[in-house]
């Protein structure tokens, strides 16, 4: 099972470039990483400075990332034209039945990002990768999809109402199983975005990060999506804020009454401090890190995003731990494996492989640990979410 890290935000602040930085930075460590795009703008293309499909595209040879642009409109219209031929079967010898209804439900803000989020949870629960990052659409329609099981709840009770009443008239034929089919389509994708839900819940499979800047707008919208994540009780761990002009200094400021480029500058420096503020005192009340990016003085695609990569995962930066994460001890002749959801485990002394199998699981995982010494006996034991590797260290000879 692949662990995701999600980014969204208001539309025009660099969750492109955040996400693709993050794809790259994991892939560098050797995960087997997946860039996934549902943003109609699709930028990930300009800022990979590549051309991305609705496959997967390896973006460099030697590196383990490839990047995918979903189309979500085409995904929500094949579901929904299934649902328009299932409505036409059932009560389309009904006066007046307009089947058409269907594209407009389709076409309701958020529908396209609840099929491109039904994707990802497939993708999360194949072993074909270690992680997904997810640059989603903008937040408004990312928040609709997560709201769409109610919506389409609120529609499915209808046609079941209309079927009733339809069943009471004389002289008008439901076949019933279309109908059945009709139900049992719609509850199936209902259950399916409800299980990507909870997936969402679980800070040890998925990162909820928010990528805003220091404007108004930005701010109101960040705060915004925090409070909705709440009701939904999917927890946020980071906000990203981009675009923040640094502080040069008095001795720089002093030159903004000569200076028309450094005035510029000091204004929107100070235009964007009470905003700053604002975020840290969000991030304090709910428990929340701040991550700052400051203007750069270059485009941050291609060839330079390498060097975001670095500014946005260095130590104080963002921080997601991938698994299996393996604490190593060899002094003390200990290895302690984290691996979430851990069913079974078993250590293969020859090759020196620990196989794992998880719940969600379409197959057994393989992690090599060379690290271990190859002579002694490795006793195992699991509990929990993982699983402690004991061995007695062999003497060294230089002690005698």
């Amino acid at each position: 099972m692949a662990q995701m890290i999600l980014f969204t935000g208001k539309g025009g602040v660099g969750k492109s470039t955040v996400s693709a930085a993050t794809a790259l930075h994991h892939a560098a460590q050797g995960l087997r990483t997946l860039l996934v795009s549902s943003d109609p703008a699709h930028s990930t293309d300009d800022t990979l400075g590549i051309r991305v499909s609705d496959r997967p595209t390896q973006v460099a040879p030697n590196l383990p990332l490839w990047a995918k642009n979903l189309n979500a409109e085409a995904l929500a219209a094949d579901f929904f034209g299934q649902v328009s031929g299932l409505m036409e079967k059932s009560f389309g010898t009904l006066p007046g039945f307009d089947s058409s209804m269907m594209s407009d439900l389709a076409n309701f803000p958020g529908m396209d990002e609840a099929f491109a989020l039904e994707e990802i949870n497939r993708l999360c629960l194949s072993t074909e990768y270690d992680l997904i990052v997810f640059d989603t659409a903008p937040t408004g329609h990312t928040l609709k999809a997560l709201s769409a099981p109610d919506y389409l709840n609120t529609f499915l009770l209808k046609i079941l109402r209309m079927k009733a009443k339809i069943e009471n008239l004389k002289g008008f034929f439901i076949k019933k199983g279309d109908t059945s089919k009709l139900v049992a389509l719609m509850e199936d994708f209902i259950a399916r975005i409800e299980r990507l839900k909870t997936l969402l819940r679980n800070p040890e499979f998925v990162s909820i990060n928010l990528v805003s800047i220091p404007t108004e707008a930005g701010y109101a919208e960040c705060a915004r999506t925090v409070r909705f994540m709440q009701t939904m009780k999917i927890p946020v761990q980071n906000i990203v804020i981009n675009h923040i002009i640094p502080n040069y200094g008095q001795d720089v400021w002093d030159t903004a009454v000569a200076n028309p480029a450094a005035a510029l500058v000091y204004a929107e420096y100070q235009i964007q401090q009470p905003y700053l503020l604002k975020y840290r005192q969000l991030v304090s009340d709910n428990k929340l890190r701040m991550v700052g990016m400051t203007r750069l003085p270059f485009e941050p695609r291609a060839e330079q995003l390498p060097q975001v990569s670095e500014t946005l995962w260095n130590p104080r930066g963002l921080h997601f731990e991938t698994f299996p994460s393996i604490d190593l001890d060899s002094e003390a002749g200990k290895a302690t494996l984290r691996l979430p959801f851990i069913t079974s485990a078993k250590w293969t002394r020859d090759n020196r492989q620990f196989r794992h199998s998880d719940e969600g699981s379409f197959g057994d995982s393989w992690v090599v640990l060379d690290q271990l010494p190859e002579t002694v006996k490795i006793n195992r034991r699991k509990k929990d979410n993982q699983v402690v590797l004991t061995w007695e260290p062999e003497e060294d000879p230089d002690d005698d």
